[in-house]
């Protein structure tokens, strides 16, 4: 693929793949080829039965794939999990990066997927990447190649790498050996920088390459970070490739964490090996702890044309001269004690309460900074929301004074605020217990940090939990933990258990969905769920906010039309025509609706109207025919005109009976009476008969 070739998206629902054309020399039969093949578009096959596991990325799997044109065989597809939604608002920039040391892009969109039968979403990239540099480490994580080859054919490439991701204002997130490829050729001859976009950004990142800060969160909650976390990890990469002994060799994720705070970054990776030259002076500018003093991509740009920036000395943490015991264990490092506070609310509420911390902060560590974030969260603790877990919401804003930096621990939780969506998206996926979500959105308690933070746009961020705490005090279908879901992780797809067979991105992908759900022996008994409801509101509320309140209906007919509208007005703003099964499911359920017409007449032609309809699928008539208010108008004036009519009837109808009920004679007044006068009447008609024919001679 050339670096400018468009990149193709499918963007219409995924549908079982067809039989294949048979060429005479290959009569395999069309069960098998569905079977064993996914398709992606009309050109693009997977093959489900060819695994490529040196592709992988935790759960989301790799396979061959062929086609797509110049592309060939040359092609594997990562098929993606709900649980981890991938990067689609940087596929555009990502596929617009013209490098010749990144995996290029060739497609992607939705597919069905046999082995689960259910609709994916996968991306598909060109197979000439070569290995994983994992591959190469034997043992420790140490590879041992000459400086001059690193920075001829690793460093100086890369650095053009990231400096498009830059220009591009998306971070790559991933950069680490497990997403570095050696091209096929060995000893860092030809590498290659491996895609970001088929999982959450930092999420399939080993502790050891996140700098400390991001380090502490769990991986699904990192967030994306910027460019100078990737230049960190980058570092991490370089020091690897350099070294000749793993400094760190079998210490777990929290062992990594204490040797970088203890040691500082560079110290902590290098160990005892010793550079000189440019080579120091890059590893110490990126690999500096503190984000704020890190070198930036500007800074890699002008030391790669040749200036000589200044190397950075390994940052000195405060540390007490005496440690606090806190649940047994003795702390000297504050960071260190900010990442246990949560072990124990309780205990943490008794050292803050007893001034024990405190007075800890301020005689044994000596740093004005820490005592004075101590003092204003100190100072804040009273305006913290009551109620349950309060001591939880204490020990998070505590550990930030401490550390404030570092991820958000709370209870059993630790992501930074970018991160959260990702990260709840994951676990309401797994059916984890997400209460510890819920009480971080719905509480104010990480306001402030989210105010210090490094995101590149707090107010947005700041913005979506104010509107999350808003909608969890709401009762509404369009409102609770669902639409917080959708908020704060607008890249997820559905996640109604109606639509667990699809991959649903928007309000086309429903109805489609819908469409295929009503065409199947087994229908649906409702369209329309918390999550579809919250899914619309979130990406488009004019798709249904108007009809919420009759949605909510306790009256079926009310629902029902709420229903039929919702659809419609989403088959006009979709510019969807055709969608019979759906209309002909509308149909069937519309009885209800039918029987608030109280004319026969005019209900059985609504009903023969809206048969005509169904054809075409034609959703907007029908709403339209039963939304004429002049039909319920004029069939409830002409109602309410019988209605009295025949109350009329019925009184006349009593009076008689009573009257009855009074007398034999009951009418025998009346009934001479009219005799009388019709007498009268026939004896005059004969009298003036009589005169005429007397005065004619007759």
């Amino acid at each position: 693929m050339t670096d400018d070739t468009p990149i193709k998206e499918e963007s219409q629902p995924s549908k079982k793949p067809s039989k294949e054309k048979k060429n005479s020399d290959d009569k395999a039969s069309a069960s098998l080829v569905q079977k064993d093949v996914a398709m992606l578009g009309d050109d693009i096959a997977l093959y489900i039965k060819e695994p490529l596991p040196h592709f992988d990325k935790g759960d989301v799997k790799a396979y061959r794939a062929s086609g797509g044109g110049q592309h060939g065989n040359k092609m594997f597809a990562l098929i993606c999990d709900k649980h981890q939604t991938p990067r689609f608002l940087s596929v555009s920039k990502y596929a617009s990066i013209s490098s010749n040391y990144l995996c290029k892009l060739v497609n992607h969109g939705k597919v069905y997927w046999p082995p689960t039968k259910q609709e994916v979403y996968c991306f598909v990239y060109e197979d000439s990447i070569g290995m994983p540099l994992t591959s190469h480490v034997r043992g420790d994580l140490a590879l041992g190649w000459k400086q001059e080859t690193v920075m001829a054919n690793i460093v100086l490439p890369m650095i053009d790498t990231l400096i498009r991701f830059r220009n591009k204002e998306i971070p790559h997130s991933e950069i680490w050996l497990g997403n570095l490829f050696d091209g096929g050729v060995k000893d860092g001859q030809n590498i290659f920088l491996g895609e970001c976009l088929s999982t959450p950004a930092a999420s399939q990142v080993p502790v050891l390459y996140e700098p400390i800060e991001r380090a502490l969160s769990e991986a699904q909650g990192r967030g994306t970070g910027d460019s100078v976390d990737d230049l960190y990890s980058f570092g991490v990469c370089l020091a690897i490739m350099l070294r000749r002994e793993d400094p760190m060799a079998g210490f777990d994720d929290r062992k990594i964490i204490e040797q970088k705070l203890e040691k500082g970054s560079y110290l902590a990776l290098m160990g005892k090996e010793r550079l000189s030259g440019a080579m120091l002076e890059l590893l110490r500018g990126i690999l500096f702890d503190n984000p704020d003093q890190r070198w930036t991509v500007d800074d890699l740009d002008a030391w790669s044309d040749g200036r000589r920036l200044s190397p950075k000395q390994a940052p000195k943490g405060a540390k007490s001269m005496r440690p606090l015991i806190y649940r047994g264990n003795k702390y000297s490092r504050p960071e260190l004690l900010a990442m246990d506070l949560n072990a124990d609310p309780n205990e943490t509420m008794k050292i803050v309460e007893n001034g024990g911390l405190e007075q800890w902060v301020e005689r044994a560590i000596e740093d004005k900074m820490t005592k004075s974030r101590l003092e204003q969260a100190t100072d804040y603790l009273p305006a913290l929301e009551r109620g349950n877990n309060h001591n939880d919401r204490v020990c998070v804003v505590i550990a930030h004074s401490l550390f404030p930096e570092a991820a958000i621990r709370y209870r059993d939780i630790s992501f930074h605020p970018a991160g959260l969506g990702k990260y709840l998206t994951k676990m309401y996926v797994a059916e984890k217990n997400i209460q510890a979500f819920v009480d971080v959105l719905k509480y104010s308690f990480i306001i402030p940090i989210i105010r210090e933070g490094r995101s590149l746009d707090k107010g947005s961020l700041m913005a979506s939990f104010d509107l999350c705490r808003s909608y969890l005090k709401q009762k509404s279908l369009n409102a609770g933990i669902e639409r917080c879901l959708y908020i704060m992780d607008p890249e997820a797809p559905c996640l109604s258990p109606i639509l667990s067979d699809y991959y649903v991105q928007n309000a086309t992908d429903i109805l489609h969905a819908f469409e295929d759900l009503c065409s199947k022996s087994k229908k649906p008994d409702i369209l329309f769920d918390r999550h579809i409801i919250s899914f619309l509101s979130v990406k488009d509320k004019s798709n249904i906010d108007p009809y919420i309140n009759d949605i909510s209906s306790r009256k079926r007919h009310e629902r029902l039309l709420a229903q039929v509208k919702v659809l419609a007005t989403m088959q006009k703003r979709c510019d969807l025509k055709g969608l019979p099964h759906l209309a002909a499911w509308i149909a069937k359920e519309l009885q209800p609706v039918y029987e608030r017409i109280h004319d026969k007449k005019r209900r059985e032609t609504v009903e023969k109207n809206i048969k005509g309809f169904l054809k075409d699928g034609d959703i907007q008539a029908i709403a339209g025919l039963l939304n004429n208010s002049k039909l319920y108008t004029n069939d409830l004036h002409q109602f309410k005109q019988a209605m009295k009519q025949y109350d009329e009837l019925v009184k006349e109808q009593d009076f008689i009976k009573l009257n009855l009920k009074k007398g034999r004679n009951y009418g025998q007044n009346s009934g001479r009476q009219l005799a009388s006068v019709i007498s009268m009447l026939i004896s005059i008609i004969i009298m003036v008969v009589s005169v005429y024919f007397v005065l004619s001679g007759g």
